[in-house]
């Protein structure tokens, strides 16, 4: 992707000259550069898909949100610009080191702290993106009618849309709130990363933790901790250290099963059916009965 044009652009972004590019891991739906310059390094992420300018201010108002709670760390932002291929964003480079168990102490304890970022309602100022995908943040006072229908019902409605799934699968919108009501303990608002599965932070060379590509909303704390444990990447001392400062609510694992639902059903909606079997034993298991 990177070739004259797209390193023109950016140097007319950055206002400066781009003296070396190779590509590195990014996520999937956008390419991602280590570009050099005399200044230094910059990592820059190019998305060229319908509404990338969108997804790419989402992410960046993400991070800047996640750095306003102070509780850990985000790499600095630099721009984010239109292109004629599209959007581009650059960041902070932040060269990679080996993982500890104190870094994974680190980033659970640092995680429960921003957690503490609180708010008076769930949602989020603006609507942002899961992936490639929609995700509606409506200010509300009620976090299982929130979750119902601004997660759960929205993935169903797309898989319905896609024929992955048949309308007698999906349960009714009263039941879902009905059973979340009955799994909750009290819950608060919580500033979340949204999406924090295993590639979504990095430990540093100094083994400082940072977060990256955020779906940033307030919603119960544990949604975080549900994606953490979907596809691993933490150990057990990033939840030693997690719940030292947070400690564990009584029917955590119900509601971890629930907050997995809607990530496999991101994933359904995204990747295919290669995701139904997940999403069908896990509905069953939340939502038995319906």
């Amino acid at each position: 992707m990177a070739h004259d044009r797209f390193i023109g652009a950016l140097e007319r972004i950055m206002g400066r000259q781009i003296l070396g590019h190779k590509p590195v891991g990014g996520g999937d739906i956008a390419a991602s550069y280590l570009l050099q310059t005399a200044q230094g390094p910059v990592f820059a992420k190019m998305l060229g898909v319908s509404g990338a300018y969108d997804i790419l201010t989402a992410e960046a108002e993400g991070l800047a949100a996640l750095k306003k709670a102070g509780a850990i760390s985000v790499p600095a932002l630099y721009h984010c610009e239109k292109t004629d291929f599209g959007a581009a964003l650059l960041m902070e480079y932040i060269p990679k080191g080996a993982g500890s168990d104190a870094s994974q102490e680190t980033l659970g304890r640092s995680l429960a702290l921003l957690h503490q970022s609180t708010h008076d309602a769930f949602g989020w100022s603006r609507n942002n993106y899961i992936g490639s995908l929609p995700q509606n943040n409506p200010r509300e006072l009620n976090w299982a009618s929130f979750f119902t229908l601004h997660r759960l019902k929205f993935q169903f409605d797309l898989a319905l849309s896609s024929n992955y799934i048949e309308a007698r699968e999906v349960p009714t919108v009263g039941h879902m709130v009905h059973k979340i009501s009955s799994l909750l303990p009290e819950v608060r608002p919580a500033l979340l990363h949204g999406d924090l599965w295993g590639g979504n932070y990095l430990i540093s060379a100094d083994h400082t933790p940072y977060l990256i590509d955020p779906s940033v909303y307030y919603g119960h704390s544990e949604v975080d901790l549900a994606m953490t444990r979907l596809f691993g990447g933490f150990s057990s001392r990033f939840y030693d250290a997690y719940f030292e400062v947070s400690p564990a609510q009584p029917g955590i694992e119900d509601r971890i099963a629930l907050y997995q639902l809607y990530y496999l059903l991101v994933h359904l909606n995204i990747f295919g059916p290669s995701y139904l079997a997940a999403v069908s034993e896990t509905a069953n298991s939340v939502f038995g009965g319906y």
